[in-house]
């Protein structure tokens, strides 16, 4: 048995109407010469609600038989609850949200909505650094102005229909106007390839575009920020940053499980639980045991 193998017992029974957030992201370690691969990822994240401090979890994918079943095994500890409700907040990327749906109780998902606004800004800056000379070029950059202005507003109040025709639309403006000077003709690429980029990427992530705005106004969080500093606090102090040594998957996963019991203030009730449980016989031994003795017992004392 290992110690990332031990889980604490569940916490006091919550009130199932308790809002809780996970959000979780993943950081690159290095990996050692006999890895298959440079470098490979550690899921990272936090799991919070208002009033309680945030627990923190980390763990490398392939030394879980189920990335799902820990995390639900993880929820249903820290919350106390068989059924909590749960935002799962991830950035859309590596599968993450496959995890979401995979879990034995109904979340939440939410996009990051800080890589969508950012995929939207690099629409606008293209836009903005458009250089029209031609009447032509104008024209469309003058319509292109118009299509995006309100493509933030729509993915914050999830209209995303509306996002969608608008990008379509911008799309179709690219394709159909023939530029006449080079500057533009390259930008009009860029910007071609940079929306299809953005539609990719939500339809990649459908259904976890929700009403931003009112989720922001209501306290609630909608980023990864807090996923992004855990990945700070379990790995880049330890693992990445300013560190030349490389690892395998099955160290940097253990190493991660005493990263977090430190930060979350339980590692010495994780290494109280590992040792009773060290010293437990497995059921079938202990069954085996008592079973030889009943046997023993019932043999005539001098045979």
């Amino acid at each position: 048995m290992r110690i990332d193998g031990v889980e604490r017992a569940a916490s006091n029974r919550t009130e199932s109407d308790i809002q809780w957030t996970l959000a979780i992201d993943g950081g690159f370690v290095r990996g050692n010469r006999e890895s298959e691969c440079s470098s490979f990822e550690v899921l990272t994240g936090r799991l919070a609600t208002r009033g309680r401090a945030p627990h923190v979890f980390a763990f490398v994918r392939n030394e879980l038989p189920s990335a799902a079943e820990r995390l639900a095994t993880l929820v249903r500890s820290v919350t106390g609850s068989t059924h909590p409700k749960l935002s799962f907040i991830t950035d859309g990327a590596n599968g993450l949200q496959a995890i979401a749906s995979r879990l034995p109780f109904p979340v939440e998902s939410v996009l990051d909505w800080f890589h969508i606004s950012m995929r939207v800004r690099y629409l606008e800056q293209i836009v903005a650094g458009l250089r029209a000379i031609t009447e032509t070029e104008k024209a469309a950059k003058s319509t292109l102005v118009a299509r995006i202005k309100k493509l933030r507003w729509c993915f914050w109040h999830a209209n995303v229909q509306k996002a969608e025709s608008r990008m379509r639309e911008i799309l179709l403006i690219c394709r159909i106007v023939v530029p006449e000077t080079p500057k533009f003709s390259e930008s009009l690429a860029q910007l071609d390839y940079r929306t299809r980029e953005l539609v990719a990427y939500v339809e990649s992530n459908g259904g976890s575009t929700i009403p931003y705005g009112r989720r922001y106004r209501g306290g609630s969080s909608i980023s990864t920020a807090m996923a992004e500093s855990a990945v700070n606090q379990v790995l880049n102090h330890r693992m990445c940053k300013r560190q030349q040594m490389r690892w395998s998957s099955r160290g940097a996963h253990l190493l991660a499980q005493v990263r977090c019991a430190v930060i979350n203030g339980d590692l010495n009730e994780r290494l109280t639980l590992f040792r009773q449980r060290m010293n437990e016989l497995p059921a079938d031994v202990a069954g085996f045991l008592s079973q030889l003795q009943r046997v023993e017992e019932s043999l005539p004392q001098g045979f």
